[in-house]
């Protein structure tokens, strides 16, 4: 390869939360291959989904952007096809550009997931050059897909992430001796739900091994939330595997010294602690996310800490810094690679933006409302439309089980983050209108998921 810019392979897992890693500390997880590759690697360990979410995850990480700007609020809303992508950037920059798996930002403009299964036509694909996906699909053994502009559907071979994890890899070999670099992203489903669908030998796995719970899922929840682990850990499992898949073709082809590697995700899942199903939440389960980057290239990476919060936004543009290549006008996330080299560090006070636009889905189900706040190394602040509602100390309470809300001996730091969170809204532009507000400018009103009902009414377990 002539050109000595980096590669990059860019994989990223659905509803895989941060704290479920064997390196991360989860006794329950079986994920020797992500765990040698952190030892390798700069673990981000504030990493966050700052709109925890599948949809607007997606948009922000493909435009740089946050929801209120890209529009992606709620899941299945469409996403500006003319958008200047990721995969524009890095076309102009002199890359080539690839991406495989869901996909989730065509959107379903009826509001009733009507364009889920149908083939994202190419001028949707924004700007990549090779694209192998599906716009939503969660049977992971059933799993169809599109390539490019041809209209006939095709399948994944067996569990979907070995086959597009695969795909990958015969990507990396067919291009790693190309003139032009490459920019890979890789989008599995799982370890969404359902849970049960890993291969057979991963769920035996888990078959009667005992699960290690949270100390934030309720005594009533913890036989239900065993049940759903044990899917889940199997999942994780089996994408370690198929990780296993993609690093050894990095390795095998000789241009991992010059390739930026990177493992995420684009949320967690709360898996009943706190008392709650999966996804929307401002706790850690939900928004705290796994974010490990290789890059032999730069020595001081391997088996290091970096404390700074990087959200979806912030992705396109640090990895565009990190190319040395121009970060467009258009992009409103943090471009963190000075922090990466070495040239910068952390203060400590560097805050992920946490944001729910509208309610919608869980957050309906659950009585509650949009909300905007702040996650930062040490505290959780956020506010809904009542008011202050959520105030932690994560490093004093990592599972947030006190919440700090109105205790007098906490006054001064709640009025502390009240403040930089109305800075950061006002920096923003960001007026913290009413949800249905937003859905009746962006005509979103008639979607199905933000017309639901309450199924219970959440109240702090630990209160």
């Amino acid at each position: 390869m002539t050109d000595e810019r980096p590669n990059i392979v860019f994989i990223f897992a659905d509803e895989w939360r941060g704290q479920a890693t064997g390196y991360a500390g989860d006794p329950n997880c079986r994920t020797p291959h992500l765990d040698r590759f952190a030892a390798e690697s700069i673990n981000f360990t504030n990493a966050t989904a700052g709109c925890p979410v599948c949809c607007p995850y997606r948009a922000s990480l493909l435009t740089g952007q946050y929801p209120l700007t890209h529009g992606v609020i709620i899941n299945d809303v469409e996403l500006d096809p003319n958008a200047y992508s990721i995969a524009r950037a890095f076309n102009d920059g002199g890359y080539q550009t690839a991406y495989i798996g869901k996909w989730h930002v065509y959107g379903s403009p009826d509001g009733h997931l009507g364009r889920r299964e149908v083939r994202v036509p190419r001028e949707y694909q924004l700007g990549f050059e090779y694209w192998k996906g599906f716009e939503c699909n969660h049977d992971y053994n059933d799993s169809p897909y599109f390539f490019n502009e041809d209209p006939t559907p095709r399948r994944w071979e067996g569990y979907d992430a070995f086959a597009q994890s695969q795909d990958a890899a015969n990507y990396i070999a067919d291009h790693a001796q190309d003139d032009q670099p490459f920019l890979l992203m890789l989008s599995w489903g799982p370890p969404h739900f359902p849970l049960h669908t890993a291969p057979e030998k991963y769920r035996d796995y888990y078959k009667n091994r005992e699960i290690v719970l949270r100390p934030n899922v309720p005594s009533h929840l913890r036989e239900k939330a065993e049940a759903e682990l044990r899917g889940y850990y199997a999942h994780i499992a089996a994408l370690d595997d198929a990780f296993a898949t993609v690093r050894d073709a990095i390795d095998k082809s000789d241009i991992a010294d010059n390739t930026i590697f990177v493992f995420a995700a684009d949320h967690g899942d709360m898996r009943q602690s706190q008392g709650l199903k999966t996804k929307l939440f401002p706790w850690d389960e939900s928004v705290r996310v796994p974010f490990l980057l290789r890059w032999p290239d730069q020595p001081q990476t391997k088996g290091s800490e970096l404390s700074v919060p990087i959200d979806a936004p912030d992705i396109m543009p640090t990895l565009l810094g990190l190319c040395d290549l121009p970060i467009p006008e258009s992009v409103e996330g943090r471009d963190w690679s000075p922090f990466i080299r070495g040239e910068e560090q952390p203060t400590g006070d560097e805050a992920a933006f946490l944001t729910i636009t509208a309610e919608f889905t869980e957050i309906l189900h659950n009585g509650m409302k949009a909300y905007r706040g702040l996650r930062s190394s040490r505290n959780t602040y956020v506010r809904n439309s009542d008011g202050p509602w959520l105030l932690y100390d994560n490093q004093i309470d990592p599972y947030q089980m006190n919440n700090l809300i109105g205790s007098p001996e906490h006054a001064a730091l709640q009025a502390k983050m009240e403040k930089r969170l109305q800075a950061r809204l006002d920096e923003m532009g960001d007026e913290f209108l009413t949800g249905w507000t937003y859905l009746e400018r962006a005509g979103l009103t008639h979607y199905k998921e933000v017309n639901s009902t309450v199924q219970q009414q959440w109240s702090d377990p630990f209160a």
